[in-house]
């Protein structure tokens, strides 16, 4: 496994970036990306296999097409298409709300026979890792994490645990899609529960979908986590950016990164207690390893 270590700080794990992409679809435009084409070169799903799945699923699924689309376009000669292997970390912001209210109103007025049997499989935390796994027909591992306001970090964080641990390299999992997924503006419910659109602040789903890979080679990014000493970070503040703010700051420096590695470009978010995660350019892999 990769290592990155830097001259002055401890590096805990680190991983390459394959490749991403951001989706922000309205609340009106989910029902399109629900039961419309995939993007050219996304690969395919199955016949309706997002008609009950939560919004928050569907724009995360979308995301993932739109990058492996972008990733098999791109121009790296051999750059790796199959994804078979990989596994799936999802980290949505308070998924399935929207769903569960529905359900909620329902039961109050017509009793269990009007609950949908699909909301827990569908609009639960890991709701999202196991539609991509399967849809993609992924064999690596999948979870949800967090479902909290930091869930972009603490969803990288189960990413890099996954990439960084096995009883040997060829038993780890050698890649991860990682889907971060949150609401701007949640959408406002009538009394039966139902969602209702907003013409002058529409609610705006945004997702981001990453292919991070165990090796780094070929890849214009790196996710380093850099461990603190004696394990002593400082916490967030606590007017910390809005998760969906979060997001598109992520993607944005990925974007920034591997346009032109800028210095601009680059990432950081804290782990309280543990240390840090930093998005950095790709490097070339140690001199030090051509002895080992």
């Amino acid at each position: 496994m990769p290592t990155f270590p830097t001259s002055d700080e401890s590096v805990g794990a680190a991983c390459g970036v394959a490749c991403h992409a951001l989706v922000e679809a309205p609340l009106a435009d989910i029902p399109q990306l629900r039961d419309g084409p995939v993007p050219p070169g996304g690969g395919t799903l199955p016949p309706r296999f997002l008609r009950h799945a939560d919004e928050q699923t569907v724009v995360g699924m979308r995301a993932v097409l739109e990058a492996i689309a972008v990733r098999r376009a791109g121009p790296i000669a051999g750059a790796e298409t199959d994804f078979s292997t990989y596994g799936v970390v999802s980290a949505p912001c308070q998924p399935g709300r929207v769903a569960a209210a529905h359900s909620f109103a329902l039961f109050g007025s017509g009793g269990p026979v009007t609950v949908s049997p699909h909301i827990v499989p569908q609009c639960s935390l890991h709701s999202i890792a196991g539609a991509v796994s399967v849809a993609l027909g992924m064999h690596g591992p999948n979870i949800g994490t967090s479902g909290g306001p930091q869930a972009l970090g603490e969803g990288l964080l189960a990413s890099l645990t996954l990439l960084n641990t096995g009883p040997a390299a060829t038993h780890a999992t050698p890649g991860i899609w990682f889907v971060a997924t949150a609401w701007d503006g949640e959408p406002a419910l009538d009394r039966e529960g139902r969602p209702q659109e907003r013409s002058f602040d529409p609610p705006i789903c945004v997702a981001v979908a990453v292919a991070l890979t165990a090796a780094a080679t070929a890849t214009a990014s790196r996710l380093v986590l850099r461990v603190a000493a004696g394990c002593t970070m400082p916490r967030q503040p606590k007017t910390a950016t809005r998760p969906a703010d979060a997001i598109r700051r992520f993607a944005a420096a990925l974007s920034a990164i591997q346009s032109n590695a800028d210095v601009a470009g680059r990432w950081s978010h804290t782990l309280p207690g543990i240390g840090e995660l930093r998005l950095v350019p790709a490097v070339a892999a140690p001199r030090r390893r051509e002895a080992a």
